[in-house]
Formats: structure tokens, sequence, C-alpha cells
């Protein structure tokens, strides 16, 4: 759901006040938000829109639209901070209230124009809320060391006998030495591929829903490590000690061979929340 792009949002961005939106709840769920919201200000309200509540923030259109109508959602140093607000306020929510989240950057001209999105999508909205009531959002991630997963697979048997097998004529051992390490890499970058999708496998059963997201290469994630996991898992409220339990022993089982599993949540669901878009 971004609306800021509308042609009724563009028209009202010079000194008109909007609404800028983190996500729905039920009516009454939510009486006071702490946190700040993406302008900084202790201004996130609770809209009543029938049986739902819009959570939001009034803002003026120029903060997203600049006077010049320039689009600071396109600028990465000034959306990061906001998003990290954004999510803060949904986190807050969601101690308190089940929340349908909407992503970073949803914004209405009016309560009549967010009234109408809701009204289109208020049995797909209402019908999320009953059924995430009692279940939360975890993050895996699998991160492989591909040194350390060479190692492990040159201690493995095979590895090990072949070593030891090389021709003795100078010119074919090298031969042989260099496709024997050409393989080793091939086969260290499929090992942490394979190990990440037997951990998901293996975590699977502990939850209702699995979502695979996208990979982060190093520099997004600023790790020294390839992500070959990324993943989200709906688990029930009640089992989430059992679930973040057997991520603990699954990163212990496979440390030694250069991975590092993490678990991270609760999260606002967006992996497992419909789709609020427009429809033709």
């Amino acid at each position: 759901m971004r609306a800021h792009g509308n042609p009724d949002v563009q028209r009202r961005r010079k000194g008109q006040q909007a609404l800028y939106v983190y996500g729905f709840t039920r009516a009454g769920a939510v009486e006071r938000v702490s946190v700040p919201g993406v302008s900084g200000a202790a201004d996130v309200r609770a809209l009543k829109l029938g049986n739902l509540a819009a959570i939001y923030s009034p803002l003026s259109m120029e903060e997203f639209l600049g006077p010049e109508g320039a689009d600071h959602t396109q600028d990465l140093e000034w959306v990061a901070p906001r998003a990290v607000m954004h999510e803060r306020v949904l986190e807050e929510v969601m101690q308190s209230s089940p929340v349908l989240p909407v992503s970073f950057g949803a914004i209405f001209s009016s309560p009549r124009a967010l009234s109408e999105v809701v009204d289109a999508h208020r049995q797909e909205i209402s019908s999320f809320l009953d059924d995430i009531a009692d279940k939360e959002e975890w993050a895996v991630k699998v991160y492989a060391n591909a040194q350390r997963l060479r190692a492990h697979l040159e201690r493995a048997p095979e590895f090990r006998q072949r070593l030891q097998h090389l021709p003795e004529n100078p010119g074919a051992r090298y031969f042989h030495e260099k496709k024997l390490q050409r393989e080793l890499d091939v086969r260290s970058r499929n090992e942490g591929q394979s190990l990440a999708v037997h951990i998901r496998e293996e975590l699977a059963p502990g939850a209702l829903s699995v979502k695979p997201l996208r990979l982060a290469d190093r520099g997004l994630s600023g790790r020294q490590d390839d992500m070959v996991l990324n993943s989200a898992f709906l688990v029930r409220a009640g089992q989430v000690r059992r679930f973040t339990q057997r991520v603990q022993q699954l990163a212990a089982r496979y440390q030694p061979q250069g991975l590092t599993v993490e678990a991270t949540g609760p999260w606002p669901p967006y992996s497992f929340c419909p789709s609020l878009e427009e429809r033709p």
C-alpha cells in the first residue's frame, strides 16, 4: 500500500495535512502509542474506521515530497531513520494487539481516502487480524563461512583419501591438486546452500507457514560470511520457545561446519499478511 503517489495527494502537498499509516488493528484495541512517529514527534494516533482502526500520524506532504515535489523516499539516507521509527511503532502496537502492518511510505490525503481503501479490504483485514492473533513472525538467517566449510570438507574421508593417492609425477600431481582445489571450491559453495535447505526443512514442522525472503549480499548484511538462508516462519505464540530452542540446537550442530544460524523476532507479520494494493 503506497498511496503517496496518487494524484489527490500530489495536488494537496503544499501545506496540506495528510495521514501517514503504519498498520491496522481492531477498533479500540490501541488507545495510545508512546514511541514517536516518522516525523520524530509523539503524534501516533488511532483512527476508528468501523470495526477497524488505522494507526497513523498526521503530517505535511512536504515532509515526504519536499517543497518542490521531490520524492524523499528515493533517498536511502533520508528513509533509513524513518523506517526504523515506522517499525518501532508497529512493534509497540504488537505488544497489545494483533496488527496488519503496512509498508513504509503509505500516505493518504484525507480520512475519507483512507476509509475508502479500508472499506474495499475490510473483510481481508478483519480475517487477517483474527488469524494472526495467537501467532508470531520469526526470521531465520543462515550465514556460511566459505573457508570453514572448505576446511570441513577437506577433513572428510573422501578428500583425505584422494589427497593421499595423488600421482607421484610432479606435473600430473600439480594438475590433480588444482582440479581437486577447484572441486573443493564448488563443493563448499553447494554444501552451504544444501545445509541451509536442510535447516529450513528441520525448522518447518515447528511453524504454521514458511516464506522465503530475499538473500542479502555482504554489503547489505554487513557480514563477512555469505547469507545462504533468509526465511520467515509463522509460529504459534505458545510454541515460540520450542522453536527458538530448536534454532539454537541447529546453530550448535552446524557451527563446526562453518554455519551461523540466527533467529530474530517477533516481527510485524509482513511476510504473511494480504496485499492491500488497489485492484485494477
